[in-house]
């Protein structure tokens, strides 16, 4: 591949990925929830999801769910318990356990994110004959195992 192609992919990645966190970001914060940050807003999604499934809602689980650290989700947590978000509650068999459940505005922050995310795929699907729509869900299974295998080293 011409180094050319490279540096237009590199470029592209780079600008999509920065587009899509800033884009959803502002989208949220256009409404009563813009005292919430990107990464805050995907942490109530993962709790809600943990909840609307039945998911594992106990700290640990969504911490590495998520992919951080015990403390990092704790502060995220302290942060979104005071914001009125998130609710934690001691299991009532293990009390070492806990639990976190979202509150009625972090079901609702979690339904515009779901609407915004379902808008881009629809975006995409509707502009995309089936064999694009197979020949791009095949790239980016390919940038995701990259993401996957990086993060393991």
């Amino acid at each position: 591949m011409p180094e050319d192609s490279y540096t237009q992919l590199n470029d592209f990645l780079v600008n999509l990925f920065n587009d899509i966190l800033r884009i959803e970001e502002h989208c949220l914060s256009s409404n009563e929830f813009k005292n919430l940050s990107i990464k805050e807003i995907h942490i109530i999604e993962a709790v809600c999801n943990a909840s609307q499934t039945g998911g594992d809602n106990r700290a640990s689980a969504i911490a590495e769910a998520l992919g951080v650290t015990a403390g990092t989700l704790t502060v995220a947590v302290n942060t979104l318990e005071r914001k009125g978000y998130l609710e934690r509650q001691r299991d009532s068999g293990d009390k070492r356990v806990v639990r976190l459940f979202p509150t009625q505005s972090a079901l609702e922050v979690n339904r515009i994110h779901s609407h915004f995310h379902h808008e881009m795929a629809a975006s995409i699907i509707e502009v995309l004959n089936p064999e694009e729509l197979v020949a791009l869900t095949r790239g980016l299974h390919s940038i995701q195992r990259y993401f996957k295998n990086k993060e393991k080293t």
